[in-house]
Order: C-alpha cells, then structure tokens, then sequence
C-alpha cells in the first residue's frame, strides 16, 4: 500500500472491518464527540465532563495501547533474543500428521532469499519453534493485561475526579456562607431569625478461541471491552449500572456485532439495485491499472483453477504463477507482500487460502459487471466511488447509533426513572452528599 494516495488508504483502513481498528477507532472518535455534547448540553456540565475524560481517555488507551505496546514488545524483547516479529506463528501449526506441512512448503518456495533462510532456521530447530510461540503469547499477553490495566485505572479516576471537584465546590459554597452568615449575625435585625434556621434536607474450545483473540486485533480489541464493561460495572455508583449497560450493549452491537452485516448490506444494495459489485478491495478499485488486467485473457481461466483448490493448492498456485488474477490479489492484499519489494510474496505472514479464494470471487463479480461496458474505466470509478460512499455510510452509522440514539435515549430514560431530572444519578448522589457534608449549621 506503500504507493497508494492518502485518500485511498484513508478509505482502505475505514472499509476493513474484520481485523482493524481503524474503523472503531473512527467510529468511537465521533460518537465520544457526539456523546460529551449531548450530555454537557442536555444532561449537566459535570455530566460532560465526565464524559469527555472517560470516553477519549479510554479511547486513546483502548485503541493505542494494544498497538503501541505490541510494538515496543518487537523492538525491545524481539530484539533481544534476535528474532523476526514478521513471522507468524500460525505458520507452526501441523497437519493431521504432525508435520509441519504449512512451514516446510514456505522454505521451499520462499522467494525472498533472507525469509528463506530464517524459515529454514525456524524449521530445523524445534527450540526456536517453542521460542517464537512462547514471544508471540507473551506480547499478547503483556499488551493486553497492561492496557486494561491502564483502563481500568482511568475509569477509578474519572470517578474519583468527580468527587473531589463536587467536593471543592461545596467547599467554597460553605466558606462564602460562613462569610456571609458572620456578616449578618452583627446585624440586629436578622439575628432573630438565625435560631429557626433549619439544615437543609435531600431525599433519598478455549485454546482455538484464545488463538483467534491473538491473531485478530479486532478480537484482541474485544477482550479490552468485555474487561472495560465488567470494571465499569463493578466499579459503578448509584443509579448508573443501567446506563454503563445501556451503552456497553449498543458499543458490542454496533463496534462488533453489526459492522460486518451493516458492509454486507450496502454490498447487496449496490450490486443488486445500482448495478455497482463493491466487494472488492478499495485499493484494488482505485489500482490505475485495473482496467488493463480485467481485460486479460487469460483472467476468467485463472479465477476458475483457484477457486477450484483448497489449502496448500491454494498456496502452490499463488507461489508458482504471476497472471493478472494473482496481481490483483497482491494489489487487494489478499495476497501479502514485502513492503517496497515489488510484488514478493511475504513468506512470513500467514496467508489465507479462503481469503484468497474470496478475494478471485470477488474479481470474478466484477469482471462479469465490466461486460460490454463501452467505457470500463468510467464504470470503474462509479464503483470506487460506490465503494467510498458505502465504507463512510457503515462508520456513520455506528457513530450515529452510539454517539446520538444511545445518549439521546438514555436521557429519556433517565428522565423516566428519576421524576423528570437529566443529570446522572450518580453526580447527583454526590452532589447531595456534598451538600449535607457542607449545609451551614446555625
């Protein structure tokens, strides 16, 4: 992606919803935005501010934190026992015969001659085998124990910022009483009515599961959130465990459970009422030399042998032919490649046999689209921008649902269940707490 513009790999990130955190990070940046609004504006400016400290500083934590201390992992621990963070373990796995099938065919077709060599190295010693395992379970283990940590402690200051800001406030509220109260007690002509002063009153299949979580950022992402809504919960006041509820399942259904249905809708409508087959990759779509190799001859033979294989045939047909379909699966990223090495195949990472497979389907779709079209290339941009449009809508919508609907009905509710008033119960337990701590005794 390394020649792609900015705005290509802007939407690119956007539309990857399986395996990126660049789509829940855009979507929680907008409804965090949208969320402090509303409650600063239509519930109290404590509200808001509590808001905005636990909704970006969780963000930052909970979308930066994973990605950066994985990153000090590879340059610091990698490092140190000299091994390559590129390789991904994934690669270990064996077949029914306890062979390492995946590895062995990856040292003899790797083109790249220092990839080769390390996989040779990680295949002749069972010792590197274990120690490439054990980093790569560590690093998991590490960047996730430590930023839900770090989460978690945010999450206990929030609250306890709170507390100390409603109890300066009262604090100077008492002082300025006391002042003025001292002021009217050498008055004569209200002492009188000093004495009938009241104190005012307030009423009332583990380890297959466990992989997946470390191969997929999203899933890792997830483990954050399942401990972040369990600390809020536990951790919550008075009258707000609804609320933390509330918000957590429209986070679940809206970051998690309905990106991938929402991108396959608009999919859907694109293709079947537009006419416009989005499914592929944006980068793909917006290649300038797309148009040239859906003209191949050679292309629909080519998408009907790979599609007709399975597992390593899948992976021999990749290594071993450089046809149009195989470019464009390097160009979508469905086959991976070292960076700036023209096309390569990255031996080290884990390739996907039904990734691939998806991706030529997808290209088979699009070159049946591009059929007698008289002007391809002006088709082609009316599917990229199809493509855009429907990556923006799919963030949109989250955000919306999160950062608006989720807010704006949690108001409602809260009215409902608290005789019409809109501040957080919870500050507001506080602030009459406050208020009993500092009332003015005569």
């Amino acid at each position: 992606m390394s020649n792609l513009s900015i705005t290509t790999k802007v939407i690119q990130k956007l539309s990857n919803n399986s395996n990126s955190v660049i789509p829940i990070a855009a979507k929680d940046t907008l409804s965090n935005c949208a969320i402090t609004y509303i409650y600063d504006k239509k519930a109290s400016k404590q509200d808001g501010k509590e808001r905005a400290i636990e909704e970006f500083g969780t963000e930052i934590l909970w979308i930066g934190g994973i990605p950066l201390l994985k990153k000090l992992f590879d340059k610091i621990v990698y490092k140190f026992f000299k091994a390559d963070p590129s390789f991904d373990i994934r690669n270990l796995q064996k077949n029914a015969n306890g062979k390492l099938e995946r590895l062995e065919f990856l040292v003899k077709n790797a083109k790249d001659s220092a990839q080769k060599q390390t996989l040779q190295n990680i295949l002749n010693s069972t010792k590197l085998q274990k120690m490439y395992k054990n980093l790569y379970i560590a690093k998991f283990v590490v960047a996730t124990a430590a930023t839900l940590g770090g989460l978690s402690g945010l999450i206990m200051y929030k609250q306890k910022n709170t507390k100390k800001q409603l109890e300066e406030k009262y604090r100077k509220k008492m002082l300025l009483e006391n002042q003025l109260n001292t002021e009217i007690k050498n008055k004569p002509v209200f002492s009188a009515f000093l004495g009938s002063k009241k104190e005012v009153s307030f009423g009332n299949g583990l380890t297959k599961a466990l992989s997946g979580f470390m191969y997929n950022p999203v899933m890792n992402m997830s483990i954050l959130d399942a401990g972040i809504t369990t600390t809020r919960l536990v951790q919550g006041r008075k009258g707000e465990r609804f609320e933390i509820g509330f918000k957590e399942l429209f986070q679940i259904l809206f970051i998690y459970g309905l990106s991938k249905p929402i991108e396959k809708g608009l999919e859907k409508i694109s293709k079947n009422v537009f006419k416009k087959p989005i499914a592929n990759e944006f980068q793909l779509l917006s290649n300038e030399n797309l148009s040239e190799l859906l003209k191949s001859t050679d292309l629909k033979d080519a998408i009907d042998t790979l599609t007709s294989k399975n597992g390593n045939e899948v992976l021999d047909y990749i290594f071993n032919n450089d046809n149009a379909l195989i470019k464009m699966l390097k160009i979508s990223g469905e086959i991976p490649t070292i960076k700036g090495s023209n096309g390569i195949i990255d031996s080290l990472a884990h390739i996907e046999p039904d990734r691939i497979k998806k991706g030529a389907k997808n290209i088979s779709q699009l070159l049946e689209a591009t059929a007698g079209k008289a002007d391809v290339n002006k088709f082609l941009k009316q599917v990229k921008n199809f493509k855009a449009v429907a990556v923006v809508l799919n963030i949109l919508i989250g955000a919306a649902a999160i950062g608006v609907l989720q807010p704006l009905l949690n108001i409602v509710l809260r009215k409902k269940k608290n005789n019409g008033e809109s501040v957080n119960p919870a500050i507001k337990n506080i602030e009459q707490e406050m208020a009993q701590k500092f009332a003015f005794k005569g």
